[in-house]
């Protein structure tokens, strides 16, 4: 036996069931949509980039072992704070050819306006830069901004 719905007034059976809504229920519901998906566009479409907020104001570089080991001051030049960033290293030789790069995150957040000491590992090394025949480039690679949160 099924469950059959009826019209409360003339007890006819109700085949098909329509859910709309009239101009004042979207009138509520669209500023609230609009509330909820601004996070996502402004995280998609209005970021800045990394490389642009962030500068790298002093770094040294030992080895140890196998592996170099950078450590450094970053600078946050923004309004906005930045989690998850990333530094890159690219290797040069001696002619100024490029040989390789590998990257590494650094381990915490930066506040806005704010200086943050770092220190960042790059494993995998190529040859060159092992025997101290090659030259750094150490940069920002990437990062998250938090710009709709402010600290």
């Amino acid at each position: 036996m099924k469950n059959k719905l009826t019209c409360p007034h003339c007890d006819k059976e109700i085949t098909t069931v329509k859910m709309s809504y009239n101009k004042k229920q979207w009138l509520f519901v669209l500023p609230i949509l609009v509330l909820g998906l601004y996070p996502l566009l402004s995280i998609t479409f209005f970021k800045s980039s990394a490389s642009d907020g962030l500068e790298i104001s002093s770094y040294a570089i030992r080895m140890d072992d196998d592996e170099m080991v950078v450590t450094g001051i970053i600078n946050n030049l923004t309004d906005s704070a930045w989690k998850s960033v990333s530094m890159e290293a690219e290797f040069f030789d001696e002619s100024g050819n490029f040989i390789g790069e590998r990257d590494d995150y650094i381990g915490s957040d930066i506040h806005s306006k704010a200086n943050e000491n770092f220190e960042v590992r790059f494993r995998y090394l190529p040859e060159a830069v092992l025997a101290g025949k090659a030259t750094t480039k150490l940069k920002v690679a990437g990062g998250v901004s938090l710009g709709i949160f402010k600290w």
